[in-house]
């Protein structure tokens, strides 16, 4: 360890050397002093119009994974893919970073995506000294596709000064620490003090996606809910045709029982009409007076 070593005059390396004295989160003048110097983010993905005040805009990288699970990358011709209803996916950035041992970065999905209906799995830290590309899932809450173009903005990266990483190194010392970052060793020590040090092997687009296919459980969820929702429809359509059935056999017995109730009505008409018919009482007839005898005509005159 590099004890006790006079300092020298040396070209400070701001990978590991902070010259400013500031505290904080970086405002946009220290984002392009530090992106010009090849660290935050290296100079061949650097854009100043992508500046904000105290914020760098992130953008949309060629490697994705897509909705079923399957790692892509989006070709000159076909700059653009379609994230479906109610899945996730797996973006990079197209901007390569490489954070200084002494910076700590976040970055989160912009507002206006947020409104599109999409949601960042999460808002997570970038450890000091990372080197390489991000990469992040991004939820579609929405029952539509979105559009998700190469190049286009989608999230704002922030950038904060830690405490002091080996203030007042002189250029043994920063060689020291140099080569036990670039060897990936896991930390450096020099007077009574450790830091740890993030890995300086680059990270690749994608690299810490499992094995397994990752699709999401809303994707599955929905396919339930459409299977359920077929199952439904046909159940109610079912439902009716039987209601429909019911109602008109109902109907028909209804007219029959209507039919036979007048037919009964008649009957019983009839009856009483046969009934006063037969009650009626014949008038009685005068019967002719006897006709006289003979021998009864004598006597009488």
């Amino acid at each position: 360890m590099p004890n006790d070593i006079p300092r020298s005059e040396v070209t400070p390396d701001l990978k590991y050397q902070n010259t400013s004295k500031s505290k904080g989160i970086l405002l946009s003048n220290e984002i392009d002093r530090l992106c010009k110097a090849d660290v935050l983010i290296r100079r061949t993905h650097y854009k100043p119009e992508n500046l904000r005040p105290a914020a760098y805009t992130l953008t949309i990288g060629r490697d994705y994974v897509d909705s079923k699970g399957i790692f892509k990358r989006m070709k000159p011709s076909e700059k653009f893919f379609y994230m479906e209803p109610n899945s996730i996916v797996f973006v990079t950035t197209a901007e390569e970073l490489n954070l200084p041992f002494y910076i700590v970065a976040r970055f989160n999905l912009r507002v206006q995506w947020v409104y599109r209906g999409i949601l960042l799995g999460t808002g997570p830290q970038v450890d000091p000294g990372f080197q390489g590309t991000l990469s992040c899932p991004l939820f579609n809450l929405t029952d539509r596709s979105m559009k998700i173009s190469l190049g286009e903005p989608f999230a704002t990266i922030d950038f904060e000064h830690t405490t002091d990483f080996f203030p007042n190194m002189n250029a043994e010392q920063l060689e020291y620490v140099r080569k036990r970052a670039e060897s990936n060793e896991p930390d450096a020590t020099f007077n009574n003090t450790t830091h740890l040090l993030f890995t300086q092997k680059p990270f690749k687009p994608l690299q810490k996606l499992p094995d397994h296919d990752v699709i999401s459980s809303l994707a599955k969820m929905s396919d339930e809910v459409k299977t359920w929702r077929a199952i439904g429809v046909g159940t109610v359509l079912a439902f009716f045709g039987l209601t429909l059935t019911l109602l008109n056999s109902q109907n028909n017995l209804y007219q029959q029982l209507r039919t036979a109730s007048e037919r009964v009505v008649v009957m019983e008409n009839d009856i009483k009409s046969m009934r006063a018919n037969s009650n009626v009482t014949p008038v009685p007839q005068p019967s002719p007076s006897p006709t006289p005898k003979n021998s009864e005509r004598r006597e009488i005159r």
